[in-house]
């Protein structure tokens, strides 16, 4: 028999009481009453699911959703306006006409051809985005002398609208818009004039506009919307011009370069006006003519309508079958991918470019329906997208480019899910109410806040002191 005990006097852990044990002193009334009561449970009301989900949800219901940021118009409606007719985004998305063919009426610029060598740039060999001080011209309908002098020639007597890509494009994507837009409407001697105010929402490239809100009121804030829009428009034209060959650069003077490709009036009328000192952006104009609608039955009236479209094209390269290809060239930028619950492009565009993509047409629905409108309009054969991101999340001005990639127009539209003959049945939709209106000047405007377009009747007069006050701010930065 062995007892087990620990080593000492008192026989320690497992023999009885270890060194320096003393019996537990007898407990008082006091204490045996304090002692019970710590014990004693207090039972609590039983709560049910919905409490539970409830104080897990901060006791707001499910529908409790935050406020919805209400948005400003792009221009202050007056009280002496009067709203002829409205076109619901509903309705407009109904709409259906055949894709027409453009044809050249005129063609006037030079384009420059585009370095090949930015489609080699992935994230690990990005590249800075430069900053390019030329001059981008924004002329309206009604100021541009070629529309003037097509409009007085007698070969286009029967061209009933004349407009622009860029507006042509707004109208076309409108159900797709959510920021709000206005186009002016001229209607002068049976014609429809489709123009834009100076320093209107078309020339700038939106930014996350069909995104989740996230911007910030704050005016100083650089994720503020208005800065946004400044930081997209500029990065969009940095790149169009960072990504050409220069004439003068030691990458032209190669005799195996591809060379300037020059229409039939090689300089635009805007440019030969520009100043000696005056760096201007190498852009190329077509002016198609379009006819709009289907061909009439045996015994229906043509209701088909022409109309001429300004249209810009950006940069020329070479083809498989050294062919010369016409482009137009976008860039899409990344602002904070943890704000608009997106995907960091450093780590996912060059293994998921396919991703990121979907990411942007969720987030830019509208201003990638638009550029894919104003190439199909141009008759690029191209597009070349550029993914430009901030070289940090809180710097809006420095950026890198770290990818290209190309795209054919009808394909990529197919890709976005954009319907051609649904955008030009809108177009032919708005255009056959614009025809039936009286000599006079009208206004498009999409409600900031809702899924329609209203047409408004305006004085004659209405915007030219805009115009002249902002033609005037311009002048005095020329000088």
């Amino acid at each position: 028999f062995v007892r087990l005990g620990g080593r000492g006097r008192g026989r320690g852990r497992f023999g009885g009481f270890g060194r320096g044990w003393q019996p537990a002193a007898p407990m008082g009334a006091e204490a045996k009453f304090n002692a019970k009561f710590e014990k004693k449970v207090v039972k609590t009301v039983a709560q049910s699911k919905w409490k539970k989900s409830m104080a897990a949800n901060n006791y707001n219901r499910w529908n409790d959703r935050a406020p919805v940021r209400l948005r400003d118009a792009s221009v202050d409606v007056r009280p002496e306006w009067s709203v002829i007719g409205q076109f619901a985004f509903s309705e407009l998305s109904k709409m259906s006409t055949e894709v027409p063919e453009g044809v050249d009426v005129h063609t006037c610029g030079t384009l420059l051809p585009y370095d090949k060598a930015y489609d080699r740039i992935n994230v690990k060999m990005e590249k800075k985005l430069e900053k390019k001080d030329r001059a981008f011209y924004r002329i309206t309908t009604s100021d541009d002398p070629i529309i003037a002098r097509l409009a007085g020639d007698e070969k286009h007597k029967d061209v009933k609208v004349f407009a622009t890509d860029a507006i042509v494009s707004v109208i076309m994507a409108a159900p797709r818009s959510a920021m709000s837009w206005d186009i002016i409407v001229n209607k002068v001697d049976g014609r429809v004039f489709l123009d834009k105010r100076m320093g209107s929402p078309l020339d700038f490239v939106s930014c996350n506009e069909t995104a989740v809100d996230f911007t910030s009121e704050d005016p100083d804030s650089i994720n503020n919307m208005g800065k946004l829009v400044s930081e997209a428009t500029r990065v969009n034209q940095n790149f169009t011009q960072q990504v050409l060959i220069d004439p003068s650069s030691p990458a032209a003077a190669d005799p195996d370069a591809h060379k300037p490709y020059a229409f039939a009036e090689p300089v635009t009328p805007f440019a030969a006006e520009a100043s000696p000192e005056e760096a201007v952006a190498p852009v190329a104009y077509r002016y198609r003519a379009f006819e709009i609608g289907k061909p009439p039955k045996e015994g229906d009236d043509d209701t088909r309508v022409k109309m001429v479209v300004r249209t810009e094209l950006d940069a020329v390269m070479k083809g498989k079958q050294n062919e010369d290809q016409l482009l137009r060239l976008f860039a899409l930028n990344e602002v904070d991918s943890r704000l608009t619950n997106g995907i960091d492009w450093r780590q996912k565009l060059d293994s998921q470019r396919g991703a990121v993509l979907a990411t942007e047409l969720k987030n830019n629905s509208c201003k990638l329906a638009k550029w894919t409108l104003q190439s199909m309009l141009a008759g690029a054969d191209s597009i070349k997208l550029g993914y430009v991101s901030r070289n940090h999340t809180r710097d809006n001005s420095n950026h890198v480019v770290l990818g290209t990639q190309t795209y054919k127009p009808t394909e990529f539209a197919r890709q976005i899910n954009l319907n051609a003959n649904n955008a030009w049945g809108v177009l032919k939709s708005i255009i056959d109410v614009c025809l039936q209106l009286e000599e006079g000047r009208y206004l498009l405007l999409k409600d900031p806040n809702k899924p329609v377009v209203r047409l408004y009747t305006v004085p004659i007069d209405a915007f030219d002191e805009e115009d002249e006050k902002e033609g005037g701010e311009e002048d005095d930065e020329h000088d």
